[in-house]
Formats: structure tokens, C-alpha cells, sequence
């Protein structure tokens, strides 16, 4: 029972506390950068070009590109404060930009955007033949062709149909059948053979009948509408409605006409007739006998379209966010879009059929484009920031095991009375980190490359060699903190290496959704540039060419008036060769002043034990 009074110490429960209370405060660093990425999201660079031509909408001269381009970066944008608008000159050059890790994504609006809205708000063209079959006839002593007067009317720009109707004018049936079959024509308008012989013959009695005699009972004219049956019903029923309006027309000025004659003549009204001349000619609507297969016509109207370039090569936790915001904001366009053309077709009086105003309803549509696709062996995307974070975690353990191990054959050597030095132990622990880093990166890439078959675009040394690279830095790292601090260093490079590396890396988010403090931290960090270097080598050019000195330092050092936000390889290079340089140095440095220290106590030490003796 002695035993258990060891859990009343306090010296027991003082470090479970302490260690409690700081794994507390990890938890909160850890969850506060993840917990909100949509709130704390800010300035995610996404490309904006503009290609549309411009054209006229409602009789204006207009460039509806640069309205979508004003509404997206405006100060009430759906994006605003979240995105930073880069304005680039063409698509290829957003691709490019993509392909250079600069953008996320891109919205590319296409050269024809206000040609293909403004078509959507001008009146359908609706093609519809005429046939005129008359063979005329004899009015009041004089011949008519009373058929081809009408043809010409209905077909002039002075015309009672609707300005949506495309008149094709034709001599034969069949061709109009034929017309109609194909889809040429929506419908075809038949003016008969009799159509001049029955309203001459409603102008007096017809030769050959003596004024005394009583001639047949008058029949009006007809005219015939053949419809398809491939056109869709609105668009029928609008065809029918403008038939019905020329007809009408026609049999009004008609009536005019042989009451004028009459009247020229002196004639009365022939008995029986009256009632036939006030509507002389009639319509009749019949459905062709002709298949459906031209159908359904007319063809919907294509919607406009907003090319939306997406970057999963970026990683999923990045590409899913500007997929998102873009095809929200070509939403917005398009409701916005949608009120603009419906006021359009209004103020033209356009008859829309319902296949348009379903595509008015929402005219603007997003076409998202993979632009760096990944295949389907990558993790979404996340396989950069999968193999950066292992690296960080082998030179954590790596670092740690070295650290202890070259301690203890120190110990060992002292013991027997050999003298070591704190330089030449750090110096032993680079080199064995070194060999330690070339194992672990051939270990990690079998795995990844020969068992798992990882997609890669760099050749396997080129990866391997960058691997071995970032687990040496990364291990010095570790070794460094464990020579400055003790063994309480390696739990220092654990929090600020991996468990906050990790949340700031942007592997798990992209940086831009990290609150303020993550941001600057990730420019401090190692993982963040190990991500960057092996998506360049995994998804983008491949190749380790781009590390020279010329533009390297200036585009990643930041102090020197670069850049941050590093992408490219050349910079994740740099950046981890600093780090391996830099704690190579100053562990030097700390090893050298322990040195000279330990030189000084040592006459001390020598005089103390004479004196004892």
C-alpha cells in the first residue's frame, strides 16, 4: 500500500498537470487554424480574364464581359474580400499561371458572351414557307393573280406578320413537304389553285349564268397552314397565332376590295353573298403528313457559358473552395444576367417561345475545366503534402533517435576516460542524419512509387534526391532544438514542426483560410516550402533544373524583397537548404561556445582534485 502514496506526491501531479495544460494549449492552436476556414478565408488568388468580343443588345452597342467583370470585383461581390481578383490577359496565360502554382483557378469569360446573350434576347426566327398554287382568274374584266398579291404582302417588309417569322418563298407543295420533312421549314402556308377564281366569282355572277338565273351558293377562299409535327407545341401555337393574324388581314382588305368593285360598278351586293364578302377568306390549319424525326424544333437555344479552370493539382482542401466561390459567382451572373435579358425582350416585344424563356431563366451557365488534372494514383491532390508530412515526421523521429544514440556513445567514451567534443558529436549526428535521410527517402518512395504506385511526373532520383534533402533538414532541425534545450527541444520540434507544421503547411487548407498568425508562421515553416517542392515535382514541370541561384533567392527569401509566397520548386529548394545550412550553423556555433566552456572548467577541475590530494 506504500506503493499508492505515490499518487498523493505532488511532484506526480504537477507534470501530468503541466503536460495537460500544455497539450491544452496545443489542442487550441491545432483546432482555432481548422475550425472556421470559410471565415478567416482571404485573398485566394484566382485568374480573371476577359475575352468577349462585345456586341449589341437592344439596339446597343455592349460588352457584357466587362459588366460580369465589374460585378465580380466589385466592393458587394459575392467573392468579395475573399478573392484577390488577378487580371490576366488571356486564358493561355491563366493556364499558364495555373499551371505555375500562382492561381488556384481562373474564370475565363469566352469571346462570344455578349453574342450568345443577346441572341437569347432577340425574337426566335421561325422559317415558314409560301407556295402559291393560283391560277388566277377574271375580276370586274380584268385578270388577277390574286394568290401572288397575297404572297407578296405577307412576305414584304411592310409585312402583318410578326418579325420573328423567315418567309421562303416556293412554286410546288412537294418542296414545301420536303422542306417540312427535313426541318427547313417550320411550316408552309398554301395559297390553293380556286384561291382567285372563288373570290372573283363573289364579285358578280360567274360567265356563263344569265343575270336572271340563280348561280351556286358562294363558298369564301381558303388559305392552308401545313404545321410539323417535329416543331414543339409553343412554337406552333405561335406560328397558328401569327397565321391567324394574316388572315385575317388578308380577308379584310379583301373584303374591301370587291365591295370597292362592286360599288364601281354599280352592282348590288349578288344575292346570298353578303355575308361570305364581309369574311372572304378563311384559314385552315392541318398537321403535314410528314414524320418527326427533324425534331423537337426549334433547337434550345445554347445558354452562354463562363469557363470555370480549376486546379486539383493544388490539393482538394484548395480546388474545392474556388470551384465553389466560382461557380457561385457565374450564379450570381446569371440571375443578374436573367433580369437584364427578360427587360431586353420586353422592350422588343419579343414572343418568346418556352424553350427560350426556359434558358432566359437561367442564361449563364459554368463549363469547369480541370486545367491541371491529377490521375486518379495522387490522393485527390494531396499526395505532395502526404509525403511532405511523413518527411516531417521521419525527421522528427530520426532527430530524436540520433540525438540520443551519439549522447549515449559519448557517455560511453568518457566513461573509459576518452574525451569528446560537442562539435565533433554534431558533427557525427549530420552525418549520420545525412545517412539516416538517404534510407528513409528510398523507403518512403518504394512504398509510395513501387507498392503504390503514387503518379508522379519527375523521374523517381529527382524525387528522391529532393526527399533526402527535406528529411536532413528536417532531422537537423530536431537535433539542433535537442542540443539547445535538451531533451525538452524534440518536444519543442514536435509542436512547432509537426503539430503546428501540420496546420500550417496549407496541406489541410490553403493558406489564404488560415487566420493571420498561421500565414506568417507557414513562412517560417519547412513543411509548407517540402509541399510546394514536391507538387512541382509530382503534378507541374518535374524538374529540379529550376533551383539556380538567379531568381531563386529573390523570389523566396522574403527579407531580401521577394515574395512569400513561395510555389515553385526553385524556391522550396532554397528554402530547405536554408534550413538545413542554417541549422548545420548554429548548431556549430552552439557546439563551439559549449566547447570552450567546458575547456575552462577543466584546470579547475584538475586544481580542485591536487588539493584534495
Amino acid at each position: 500500500m506504500n506503493t499508492l502514496r505515490v499518487l498523493a506526491s505532488p511532484r506526480v501531479w504537477g507534470p501530468v498537470l503541466g503536460v495537460v495544460a500544455v497539450l491544452a494549449l496545443v489542442f487550441y492552436a491545432y483546432l482555432g487554424a481548422v475550425v472556421s476556414p470559410e471565415e478567416n478565408l482571404e485573398d485566394l488568388p484566382i485568374a480573371l480574364v476577359n475575352e468577349d468580343r462585345g456586341g449589341e443588345l437592344a439596339g446597343n452597342d455592349v460588352n457584357l464581359g466587362d459588366s460580369v467583370v465589374e460585378k465580380i470585383t466589385a466592393p458587394d461581390s459575392p467573392a468579395a474580400g475573399t478573392v484577390d481578383w488577378i487580371r490576366s490577359g488571356n486564358s493561355s496565360e491563366a493556364l499558364k499561371g495555373i499551371g505555375y502554382g500562382e492561381y488556384y483557378g481562373a474564370i475565363v469569360i469566352p469571346g462570344d458572351y455578349t453574342q450568345r446573350i443577346s441572341g437569347l434576347a432577340g425574337p426566335p426566327t421561325i422559317p415558314i414557307a409560301v407556295v402559291v398554287e393560283d391560277r388566277g382568274a377574271e375580276m370586274n374584266g380584268r385578270p388577277v393573280e390574286l394568290g401572288e398579291e397575297v404572297a407578296n404582302r405577307i412576305t414584304s417588309p411592310a409585312s402583318p406578320a410578326p418579325d420573328f417569322v423567315q418567309w421562303a418563298r416556293l412554286d410546288d407543295r412537294d418542296k414545301a413537304l420536303r422542306g417540312l420533312e427535313s426541318g427547313e421549314y417550320y411550316a408552309a402556308i398554301v395559297i390553293p389553285k380556286d384561291y382567285s377564281q372563288r373570290l372573283a366569282g363573289l364579285s358578280g355572277p360567274p360567265a356563263g349564268v344569265p343575270s336572271s338565273g340563280q348561280p351556286p351558293a358562294p363558298e369564301p377562299a381558303g388559305i392552308e397552314l401545313l404545321t410539323s409535327p417535329a416543331v414543339g407545341p409553343s412554337t406552333t401555337a405561335q406560328i397558328q397565332n401569327a397565321f391567324s393574324g394574316i388572315v385575317d388581314g388578308v380577308s379584310g382588305t379583301t373584303s374591301e376590295r370587291i365591295l370597292g368593285g362592286l360599288s364601281e360598278q354599280g352592282a348590288p351586293v349578288p344575292q346570298g353573298t353578303a355575308a361570305v364578302i364581309s369574311d372572304p377568306v378563311k384559314g385552315n390549319v392541318s398537321e403535314a403528313d410528314v414524320s418527326g424525326a427533324a425534331g423537337p424544333l426549334p433547337k434550345a437555344p445554347e445558354p452562354a457559358q463562363i469557363e470555370v479552370l480549376t486546379n486539383p493539382s493544388a490539393g482538394q482542401a484548395a480546388a474545392t473552395p474556388v470551384q465553389n466561390i466560382s461557380t457561385g459567382i457565374v450564379s450570381a451572373v446569371s440571375g443578374a444576367t436573367s433580369e437584364r435579358l427578360s427587360s431586353a425582350a420586353a422592350e422588343q416585344g419579343a414572343q418568346l417561345t418556352l424553350e427560350v424563356a426556359a434558358v432566359i431563366g437561367d442564361p449563364v451557365r459554368a463549363d469547369v475545366t480541370e486545367a491541371q488534372p491529377v490521375g486518379p494514383d495522387s490522393g485527390n491532390g494531396q499526395s505532395p503534402f502526404s509525403l511532405a508530412f511523413l518527411v516531417n515526421l521521419s525527421g522528427l523521429i530520426g532527430g530524436a533517435a540520433i540525438f540520443f544514440l551519439v549522447g549515449g556513445a559519448a557517455e560511453r567514451l568518457e566513461a573509459r576516460s576518452l574525451r569528446t567534443s560537442r562539435t565533433g558529436l554534431w558533427t557525427v549526428r549530420l552525418l549520420l542524419g545525412l545517412a539516416y535521410a538517404l534510407l528513409i527517402a528510398g523507403a518512403e518512395l518504394w512504398v509510395a512509387f513501387g507498392l503504390l504506385g503514387v503518379e508522379h511526373e519527375a523521374s523517381t532520383a529527382q524525387v528522391y534526391l529532393f526527399l533526402a534533402l527535406a528529411t536532413t533538414a528536417a532531422a537537423s532541425v530536431t537535433m539542433l532544438l535537442a542540443v539547445a534545450f535538451g531533451p525538452a527541444g524534440i518536444g519543442i520540434s514536435a509542436v512547432l514542426n509537426v503539430i503546428l507544421g501540420l496546420v500550417s503547411s496549407g496541406g489541410l487548407a490553403p493558406l489564404e483560410a488560415l487566420p493571420p498568425f498561421y500565414q506568417a508562421y507557414a513562412d517560417w515553416l519547412p513543411l509548407r516550402y517540402v509541399i510546394d517542392g514536391l507538387r512541382s515535382l509530382l503534378f507541374y514541370d518535374g524538374s529540379l533544373d529550376a533551383a539556380r541561384l538567379e531568381g531563386g533567392w529573390r523570389d523566396s527569401l522574403w527579407f531580401l524583397g521577394g515574395r512569400s509566397e513561395a510555389a515553385r520548386l526553385e524556391d522550396a529548394v532554397w528554402m530547405v537548404g536554408a534550413y538545413l545550412v542554417g541549422a548545420a550553423t548554429l548548431g556549430y556555433l552552439i557546439s563551439l561556445v559549449r566547447d570552450l566552456f567546458a575547456r575552462r572548467e577543466r584546470p579547475k577541475t584538475g586544481k580542485v582534485a591536487k588539493a584534495a590530494g
